[in-house]
């Protein structure tokens, strides 16, 4: 049954075959060479280029009816599909640049120069006939396509009675009909651009702006639709489905499509940008819903760019990190985006839920923040886009929120507390802590996890006084409410105190050891050695004492010093005890009262000073002197060996 106004036409088998190789359509508007490039281009044809004598005849002959709207001041009907290459002289075709087989050019009218490198066709006085000509005069456009070009009509609502595919076919009032694939087609009136129905005669549509050609976007008045619209911009685009339509009608490739370049001649590609679709009724306060019965991951990475400052003497830890936590929120979704995330940046994070995070650390303190950056927002693609809707005016990819990610990023400097444990300084091994948790929510809606390793380094681990060795993360649960732990470990460089603290204080330790060596009758020279080398040390020990932290107990470097002042003190001692039992020793020889028993000997055996060296050596502050020389270094060797193992046990905790 056909129903409205229909006509008899007897028509091929190869025009009714939508796939027909090389057909040719003549568009009669005179436009530049530039432009007619451009114009075919929309409809995903090319400017048609006669590859034989036959083929030139039958294109002339088809569309000499519109010389009229096509001659000008050149005589020409339209362009032809090549280009003339200045420095080789050839005309080289449009669509692979290489020369052209075959040409019908008039004689003297084929060469090549910098102001004919275009060529025209047709004419009344030179039929079938080419010639050279400026790129910048105007003729029409004769396109050639591999089929009937095949545009689709976007913008309408889902419920509407026009087709929304329509294919160039025949002429109507010397303009291209756009011929829809069931009942309603788009024609010139002589007037305007308008859509009817031979299906339905109460539907039309008018476009209100008269343009040549209603390609690209362009508003209509509507009559007679299911659509509530009366009055709705459309979209009519010969793109195909990976590319987007510009509002001129331009087709460009997807991924161009906000990228932060304008690509299209109206820069149209770089409008409408953000990537977020936020539907009626999201509240920002509200955490994103579960999708299972699983509660939402909220995926946590922290990056440790820098440590700024790590401070013994006020227990402090400064650095500077980036946290990113990434979740999904299916109540949202995203168009356009790009591969590289940093390209899908949210322009209004307010009107998102995004997750506030709260910094402890080992003392259960606040962090302080120092600097940031107030955050970032992103959308990570995970998936490919959802199925395409033409009732959306531009060919925006779609994708879902529950499979592609929000990406908040921030950037922070971090003051903490640390609970240091500074009894085996400077061989000890400090570690700190901070605690990461997402306020407002709990296990049952979201949950903190790792991102990956879920902690890297990207500073300089060597500081002034300590070197970073190790950094753990691990996640604890509290209450129903899920933390990031993570944990910094430091070990003290203690090479700078080995050489201007421990090296110097054990010569001065060795110098009031030697002491021990002097002759017992020079006291003075003994106990000045030993008194200067106790002063030097305590000097050393105050000094120390100003750089190093001040704890209520002792640490190893004290204790280094406490002994080794103790040791130059008790070498003090003994030196004053031996003089003191050698000048007894002396007055007993002197006193008149005392009767001294005498050994006679032959002489020639031993001299008078032998005698007296052997007198002296026998004595008993020979005797206590030497056993000091004995005792003084193993007491300092069990010490040393003591003190080697507690610093060791520093190193390895």
């Amino acid at each position: 049954m056909i129903k409205g106004q229909t006509q008899l036409f007897n028509i091929s088998e190869d025009e009714v075959c939508r796939h027909i190789p090389g057909y040719t359509m003549l568009f009669p508007e005179k436009k530049t060479f530039i432009d007619s490039i451009s114009w075919c281009d929309k409809l995903r044809g090319d400017i048609a280029l006669p590859t034989s004598l036959e083929n030139n005849i039958q294109i002339f002959d088809k569309f000499i009816e519109f010389n009229n709207e096509c001659f000008d001041v050149w005589q020409a009907l339209y362009w032809v599909g090549a280009s003339g290459n200045v420095s080789s002289g050839q005309w080289l075709r449009l669509i692979d640049d290489q020369p052209i087989h075959w040409h019908n050019f008039k004689d003297s009218w084929e060469s090549v120069t910098d102001k004919y490198s275009c060529i025209l066709a047709g004419g009344i006085l030179h039929p079938y006939e080419w010639y050279h000509a400026p790129c910048t005069v105007i003729a029409c456009v004769m396109c050639n396509f591999t089929s009937h070009p095949e545009v689709h009509l976007r913008g309408l609502c889902e419920s509407s009675l026009f087709d929304r595919s329509l294919f160039l076919h025949e002429y109507i009032n010397n303009r291209p009909k756009f011929d829809g694939a069931r009942h309603s087609s788009i024609i010139w009136n002589n007037k305007s651009w308008v859509m009817e129905s031979r299906l339905y005669p109460q539907l039309s549509a008018k476009m209100v702006d008269q343009m040549d050609y209603p390609v690209g976007l362009h508003l209509w008045n509507i009559r007679g639709d299911k659509c509530r619209q009366k009055e709705v911009y459309l979209l009519l685009t010969a793109c195909r489905a990976d590319e987007f339509t510009c509002d001129d009608g331009t087709c460009i490739d997807k991924s161009q499509r906000c990228d932060l370049s304008t690509d299209c001649p109206d820069h149209t590609d770089e409008l409408t940008c953000d990537v977020m679709a936020i539907p009626e009724g999201y509240s920002a306060q509200l955490p994103p819903p579960k999708i299972t019965l699983k509660p939402v991951p909220l995926l946590f990475h922290l990056n440790i760019t820098s440590i700024r400052e790590f401070n013994v003497v006020s227990f402090t830890l400064t650095i500077d990190v980036i946290i990113t936590i990434r979740w999904n929120d299916s109540r949202v979704t995203f168009t356009n985006l790009q591969e590289d995330h940093r390209k899908n940046k949210v322009k209004q994070p307010g009107l998102l839920w995004t997750p506030e995070l709260m910094v402890t650390d080992g003392t259960q303190s606040w962090v302080q923040h120092g600097q940031t950056d107030g955050g970032d927002l992103y959308v990570v693609k995970m998936t490919p886009p959802m199925a395409d809707n033409n009732a959306v005016l531009h060919e925006d990819d779609v994708y879902s929120g529950s499979n592609n990610s929000l990406l908040y990023r921030l950037h922070k400097t971090l003051k903490s507390r640390c609970q240091l444990d500074l009894e085996s300084y400077p061989f000890d091994t400090q570690r700190c802590s901070l605690f990461f948790t997402v306020q407002g929510i709990t296990d049952f809606s979201g949950k903190l996890d790792k991102e990956g390793a879920g902690l890297t380094f990207a500073g300089t681990r060597q500081l002034l006084e300590y070197n970073l060795v190790d950094e753990t993360i691990h996640d604890i649960t509290e209450e129903q409410v899920t933390q990031m732990k993570v944990r910094l470990k430091f070990t003290n460089l203690y090479k700078y105190y080995t050489m201007n603290a421990f090296l110097p204080s054990t010569m001065m330790l060795v110098i009031s050891y030697f002491s021990l060596y002097f002759d017992l009758e020079d006291f003075q020279d003994r106990i000045m050695v030993s008194l200067t080398s106790l002063l030097v040390l305590a000097a050393f020990f105050s000094q120390t004492s100003l750089t190093i932290p001040k704890t209520s107990y002792l640490k190893l470097i004290d204790v280094w010093y406490v002994a080794l002042i103790s040791y130059v003190f008790f070498v003090i001692i003994s030196l004053i005890f031996v003089e003191n039992l050698r000048l007894r020793d002396i007055k007993q020889q002197q006193c008149p009262h005392k009767t001294i028993q005498v050994t006679p000997f032959a002489p020639g055996h031993i001299s008078s000073k032998e005698l007296a060296t052997t007198i002296h050596t026998n004595s008993l502050p020979a005797r206590l002197n030497c056993f000091l020389i004995v005792f003084f270094p193993l007491a300092f060797f069990v010490f040393f060996v003591y003190f080697v193992a507690a610093c060791a046990d520093g190193l390895k905790e």
